[in-house]
């Protein structure tokens, strides 16, 4: 694979495929590029569905998309909206579409992103029975939540937590059941999770751990949820926030290699040379986790989208993200960035009770990972530590009026 392509199908309108289109037209491709989405909207921003948008539905904010329609008119990009990519020939390099169109292109980049998980339990089809994903989601949500309902939010994840502080934001009675005996487990640490724990429950939210749900109570409209050990809650309304799975179904039938996700290398190319995959399919070695890992956040999907349109274009830079995500949660903004979960020794850097402070997390003495709240300039320097493999001083880092640059600087 040599010769640049004279045509690009992305697949996938969503945050990853948008920027891999931009990229490529960025970067001097003037070949056809197509962009195919299921949803009808062009590619948009997801972080505000879970905050600002289900508290104000109406005022759609102007960074929500990344473009307006004229945009991709101008810039030549074909957008498909609307309509589902139902098969790969990978023979003849086309797209087959669910409407019974077919899109030919050189190189295909796989973008197709994760699907909502749903509960098999009963109750589960009833129309007030929610997941978050798209810009549909949120504004179905978002029309239930008014003062005095009750919103039952399955998962204690960032979701999940999102969704229950803007609910109790808007006068709602929220209830969160989470299986695990902690909070946001898959990304803090039990320490922080029970500070989060404490954040919520002190505005209201009732969050109950190793607490699963059974069954979703009504007949027409839901009315309760049980419990796993049969306790009754009232519910107007039940929001699901249990992860998402890898949409990898389309690459898998074309007999692209899966494994969680699309498996892809470091310049996010598949098992088939011309095929690419980014964003929140993509299975992809990361050296800062060491290990392969399908990372399902905001930048990874705009830099991996990107990384992509320019391996096709002939970049041999390898794509290499440090782990990152932020979440905002009533007056707490949460950043973390690396691992955070694998450390021989954790530094504080302020005290919880201040609702300001950041958590440094070393093995062997190198900073391998950086937890923030409240604390944006820290997560900067954290981040820097990480990338840059620095030992700083532990005393140091610990004092919250000691220079974070001059630490660096230091270790450098």
């Amino acid at each position: 694979m040599s010769e640049t392509p004279k045509s690009v199908a992305i697949i996938g309108a969503n945050l990853a495929g948008g920027w891999a289109a931009d990229t490529l037209r960025q970067k001097g491709f003037e070949g056809d590029i197509f962009l195919i989405g299921e949803e009808p909207d062009p590619p948009y921003e997801r972080p505000p569905l879970s905050k600002d948008l289900l508290l104000h539905p109406d005022a759609m904010p102007k960074t929500l998309f990344l473009h307006d329609l004229d945009y991709y008119a101008q810039q030549r990009i074909t957008l498909q909206l609307g309509v589902r990519a139902s098969k790969l020939d990978l023979p003849g390099r086309r797209v087959e579409l669910a409407n019974g169109g077919q899109i030919s292109a050189d190189r295909i980049i796989l973008c197709t992103g994760g699907d909502a998980r749903r509960l098999s339990i009963p109750g589960s089809e009833l129309p007030q029975v929610h997941c978050l994903r798209t810009l549909a989601d949120s504004r179905a949500i978002a029309a239930g939540l008014a003062p005095g309902k009750s919103v039952v939010v399955v998962g204690g994840g960032v979701i999940g937590l999102e969704v229950a502080a803007s609910a109790a934001k808007a006068g709602c009675k929220v209830t969160v059941l989470e299986a695990a005996p902690g909070l946001m487990t898959r990304v803090v640490t039990p320490e922080i999770g029970n500070f989060l724990l404490h954040c919520h429950r002190a505005e209201g939210v009732d969050i109950r751990l190793g607490q699963g749900i059974a069954a979703i109570l009504g007949a027409r409209a839901v009315q309760a949820v049980e419990t796993g050990d049969g306790t009754r809650i009232d519910a107007d309304m039940v929001v699901l926030g249990v992860g998402i799975d890898p949409a990898d179904a389309l690459a898998r039938d074309a007999g692209i290699a899966t494994d969680n996700g699309i498996i892809v290398d470091a310049h996010c190319r598949t098992s088939v040379a011309e095929i690419f995959a980014a964003g929140d399919v993509a299975n992809q070695p990361n050296p800062y986790l060491g290990g392969r890992v399908r990372l399902e956040n905001v930048q990874n999907a705009q830099n991996q989208g990107a990384a992509a349109a320019e391996a096709i274009l002939g970049s041999t830079a390898p794509f290499e993200e440090l782990p990152y995500f932020w979440t905002d949660q009533f007056d707490l903004n949460v950043q973390a960035a690396g691992d955070t979960l694998h450390a021989d020794q954790t530094i504080l850097r302020g005290t919880l009770e201040s609702r300001a402070f950041s958590v440094f997390y070393l093995d062997q003495g190198a900073v391998k990972g950086v937890l923030t709240v409240n604390q944006p300039k820290d997560m900067a320097h954290g981040r820097r530590m990480i990338m840059r493999h620095l030992r700083p001083d532990p005393a140091a880092l610990a004092d919250p009026g000691s220079d974070l640059r001059q630490i660096i600087k230091a270790a450098s």
